[in-house]
């Protein structure tokens, strides 16, 4: 390792010049050629090149089935476990990063949209040669599964046998991935940039390699219009180290990356003249027992120690140098981290080795090097998806928008553009005059002709109860038996016919008012109630979203309600243009149930608000499963909207089914209204009494809500690995929705057979070939993965044919 002491900043440049960049005219001829002879000669060529570049004799180009049958008795326990845990923290910090659909009224009439679409087809590049990397078939192959990419092609170079990695195999299983092609280097990129008889043409290349590599997948994104996730080549990594740093764990640092090949590049930077010879002690020490030392050793010799004056100095250094990896081993480094402009990944503080985040952190390791941090990030979810806009224009929204189009247009000389335009104002000038829109709730009345007239005229009933509260010495008001009751307990009396106390404990815990509170027996009772409430039978209809709950249906159906539907999108989100869809809509009622039953995902924030702000009717967003999601409930946002109703239940998180106890949040005036026509005395007093000593006990459902995300957390990592899952649809919900690719209601029957019930939902709007799978116990989780496992044994077929 090189030492330069206070180098003037303009002999930086030199200092920062990677090893492979006096090599790149040679390299990019060679790349050139290599693209030639596979486009020429296609699989005979990768053959060749695997003998000429590989020293391996292949007789076929994939991986066949019997090779992946026996890769994983080749993979050490232990390993396999790792492997395991890696994956599970990879996927947890990818799926993180999945955004919902934007939805945005940018005026009205006119709405936006962007929907994140996966890339339909693409290669994984895994880099062999020397040492296996199958830790990069993890980190590009989850957030690929993650995204819903269809096709997912791996490339990775022969052993000399020509094997391929058991371990790459493994992890490849694990991933549902079964095509892996025998094909490394420039060659390899080719082939998936131009596509062979074994290999197809993708969309998109990713995946880091050496300086051949990093140049094939250049000119496969310059010359062939394949998409490439960033040129990235040799490792490299770049230590700040202060006087507080351990000098063993810097060289480590240095010495993991300049094992990965000789063309790797290791750079310490440090104030302290002190560090930088204790490092270069350690250094000698610790390469002298690397198996790969001769190898780490070539990488030191390109490499640099620079000592210079301060923080600020070395991380200018840093920032110019633009490394793949970057460590701070300082005290202060989350300080000096908010200074990083330019970096792959950054590395934080003295326990923070840069192995971590290249096996099992989580974040990804596929970054960009030789200084294209400047311009690139790392591969993350984004990768892997398109973002495509939508835009639909209303009536309104053409009127308004339309004439600024036509003035923009003319500007700039464009007559078509303009034209476009002009045409379909004309054409909606020339319409018939359309009849009057229902009118919007008086803005002192949000609920002026939203409520049945029948309903507004009513007198309510009177219980004994609403005519006295409490007890006297002798109750002979309401014709109860005051001799007691048959049975073990007393139930006698009526009870609380407001439900007093539950309302002020739960408005506690809700951070509500018990005036924006009412009780039902089960949300069943409030889902009826708002359609009888809003709704005059044989006039008025709903809106329902399919798939979605079935009782918002029924509820209308045994009300003589019509049912509008506004179907959810492939991955059951609101349709871009729903805001619209429901404006124009008479109904009373729109029920949206968000995390959605039966699917379990969260429906886009900003569609709901949307929606909230330009629908007539009563908007009920139904979050039974919101206790299992990290968002907030909208009963946060009660006095914002006052055609809002929440609803929630105590028969999941809290586990008090068997209790039919519902909740509706909403305004105080709604809340009156519910109350005016709900039977007298709808929750019992056993189901008041018990729900008052699991108030009480509220501290305890975080623990339960813990085990059960544990639960659905181990069931979301487990099922994509079983031959017959074909998708595992992400929930913020109790319970995952499982597309198999075997019959569902056979599956469903075989599950029964073995004492295992699940809920068949194969006949429900894009819901073919799904099951819904409740999480369970810790054990209950694991029988039915081994059943689902042992059914999948018995079925070769449905296997083969995936």
């Amino acid at each position: 390792m090189q030492v330069y002491s206070y180098p003037d900043p303009g002999t930086w440049p030199a200092l920062q010049l990677r090893p492979a960049a006096a090599e790149a005219p040679q390299v990019a001829a060679r790349v050139r050629s290599i693209f030639e002879q596979v486009r020429e000669r296609g699989d005979a060529a990768l053959l060749s090149l695997a003998t000429e570049l590989d020293k391996a004799t292949l007789t076929s180009l994939l991986v066949s089935e019997a090779e992946f049958a026996a890769a994983a008795a080749q993979v050490p326990a232990e390993l396999q476990a790792a492997i395991r845990q890696a994956k599970t923290n990879i996927e947890t910090f990818h799926r993180a990063q999945r955004e919902p659909e934007l939805q945005v009224e940018t005026m009205p009439g006119v709405a936006c949209s962007r929907r994140a679409v996966p890339v339909q087809r693409v290669g994984l590049y895994v880099p062999g040669g020397t040492a296996p990397l199958f830790s990069t078939l993890l980190m590009l192959g989850v957030p690929a599964r993650l995204a819903g990419c269809p096709e997912v092609v791996v490339c990775t170079p022969p052993q000399p046998d020509g094997s391929v990695s058991p371990v790459i195999l493994f992890v490849a299983q694990l991933l549902g991935i079964d095509k892996v092609v025998k094909a490394g280097g420039a060659q390899a990129v080719a082939a998936l940039a131009i596509g062979t008889v074994a290999v197809p043409a993708v969309d998109k290349i990713f995946g880091p390699g050496n300086r051949y590599v990093t140049a094939a997948k250049q000119l496969a994104a310059a010359e062939f219009g394949v998409a490439i996730d960033m040129p990235a080549g040799p490792s490299e990594v770049l230590v700040i180290a202060d006087g507080s740093a351990n000098p063993a764990f810097v060289a480590a640092d240095l010495l993991s990356q300049a094992e990965h090949g000789p063309d790797s590049q290791v750079v310490l930077l440090s104030d302290s003249p002190t560090i930088i010879e204790q490092v270069k002690a350690e250094l000698d020490r610790q390469l002298a027992s690397l198996p790969r030392r001769d190898v780490a050793a070539q990488a030191l010799a390109n490499s640099r120690a620079v000592l210079l004056a301060d923080a600020v100095t070395m991380l200018a250094f840093s920032n110019q140098y633009a490394p793949e990896h970057l460590i701070l081993a300082t005290d202060n480094a989350e300080t000096l981290a908010v200074q990083v402009v330019n970096a792959g990944s950054v590395f934080l503080g003295h326990l923070t080795p840069e192995a971590v985040g290249d096996y099992a952190s989580g974040t990804n390791h596929t970054l960009p090097t030789s200084g294209y941090a400047r311009q690139y990030s790392g591969v993350s979810l984004d990768s892997f998806v398109k973002k495509i806009t939508f835009q639909r224009l209303s009536p309104v929204g053409l009127q308004a928008l339309g004439p600024l189009v036509e003035t923009m247009a003319d500007a700039e000389g464009l007559a078509a553009h303009a034209r476009a335009v002009t045409l379909r104002l004309e054409a909606l000038a020339a319409r018939p005059a359309p009849k009057a829109e229902q009118s919007a709730p008086a803005a002192d009345n949000p609920y002026a002709g939203l409520i049945r007239p029948s309903v507004e005229r009513m007198q309510p009933y009177s219980s004994a109860r609403d005519e006295f509260e409490g007890m006297a010495p002798v109750m002979l008001d309401a014709n109860e038996n005051s001799l007691g009751s048959v049975g073990p307990d007393d139930f006698s009396r009526y009870p609380d016919p407001h439900q007093r106390a539950i309302k002020t404990d739960l408005a506690r815990l809700k951070g509500v008012e018990p005036a924006n509170i009412f009780l039902g027996n089960g949300s069943d009772e409030a889902i009826d109630l708002l359609v009888r409430l809003t709704c005059t039978p044989g006039k008025d209809s709903i809106v329902v979203c399919p798939p979605t709950y079935g009782m918002y249906e029924v509820a209308a159906n045994l009300n003589d309600v019509k049912v509008e539907r506004l179907p959810l999108t492939a991955d059951f989100q609101l349709p871009a243009n729903a805001a619209e869809v429901l404006a124009a809509s008479s109904a009373k009622v729109v029920f949206l149930c968000s995390p959605n039953n039966p699917t379990g995902n969260l429906l886009a924030e900003a569609a709901l608000e949307t929606i909230l702000r330009t629908f007539r009717g009563i908007v009920v967003v139904d979050e039974a499963y919101a206790d299992f999601a990290a968002a907030p409930s909208w009963t946060t946002r009660l006095a914002e909207f006052p055609r809002l109703v929440v609803l929630q239940t105590f028969s999941k998180a809290w586990g008090l089914a068997g209790l039919r106890l519902g909740v509706a949040y909403a305004a105080p005036k709604l809340i009156e209204y519910f109350n005016k026509i709900k039977p007298p005395y709808n929750i019992s007093a056993a189901t008041q009494q018990h729900a008052l000593v699991a108030l009480a006990d509220a501290p305890r459902l975080p623990e339960l809500q813990a085990e059960l995300l544990s639960g659905r957390a181990l069931l979301a990592e487990e099922l994509p690995a079983l031959p017959i899952v074909e998708h595992v649809f992400p929930s913020d919900a109790n319970f995952l929705l499982v597309r198999f690719n075997v019959d569902a209601t056979g599956l469903y029957d075989q599950l029964r057979a073995r004492g295992i019930v699940v809920r068949n939902r194969t006949n429900q709007p894009g819901c073919a070939g799904c099951l819904r799978l409740t999480v369970g116990t810790a054990d209950e989780n694991v029988q039915l993965l081994q059943a689902l496992a042992e059914i999948g044994a018995e079925l070769p077929a449905a296997v083969a044919a995936r």
